[in-house]
């Protein structure tokens, strides 16, 4: 029985996700379904045309990087003169040749009323859903630095555990102010 628990216990630290393995096998069987529905997609040459999910996805951080890679390679810039960006509201982003709306992010310690993070209510969820992002990587010289934003962690779930990426999002007043208040995204749980 020890033996089990020694084996158990260091599986848990390997994989994504819920500790529980009825859990676990829950969200992969979810993630499984999903992905089939990404390549019909993929199949048909529309994926990113529309929404994507990333939780959906066993591991995000391979997309973005997928995504980056692509990027590189139709700018035809190296890897590392790219930086990632993103665009709430709808808008696009300028000089990108992937750029990829994300659906199904949750914010925690803050609200966005789709212009910028608002502080919280005193009945607010402690987890609420947000609107569509745009994301996309860009050649660095691109890029001109933005004012009133502030990056957020993307978080794998609310336990903070894992970071995906950092989001970058609108803000009224110091960014500093929304770091302390520990704002952050997480994926949404399935």
């Amino acid at each position: 029985s020890s033996g089990i628990n020694a084996e158990y216990g260091a599986w848990v630290k390997k994989w994504e996700g819920p500790e529980a393995p009825i859990d676990w096998l829950r969200s992969l069987v979810s993630k499984t379904m999903a992905l089939g529905g990404w390549v019909e997609k993929c199949n048909s040459g529309t994926l990113l045309s529309s929404p994507v999910d990333l939780s959906d996805l066993m591991n995000p951080g391979v997309f973005l990087n997928a995504l980056r890679q692509e990027s590189a390679r139709r700018l035809g810039q190296p890897i590392n003169d790219l930086v990632f960006m993103s665009q709430w509201g709808g808008s696009t982003i300028k000089k990108a040749v992937c750029p990829v709306m994300i659906e199904g992010l949750m914010i925690e310690g803050a609200l966005y009323d789709g212009n910028s993070l608002v502080e919280c209510q005193r009945d607010s969820p402690s987890c609420s859903p947000i609107s569509n992002c745009t994301i996309a990587w860009v050649a660095a010289n691109d890029v001109r630095k933005q004012s009133g934003m502030v990056d957020i962690p993307l978080y794998y779930s609310s336990e903070r555990e894992k970071q995906v990426t950092a989001i970058s999002m609108p803000c009224n007043g110091s960014p500093d102010h929304w770091k302390l208040k520990s704002v952050a995204l997480v994926l949404k749980n399935q």
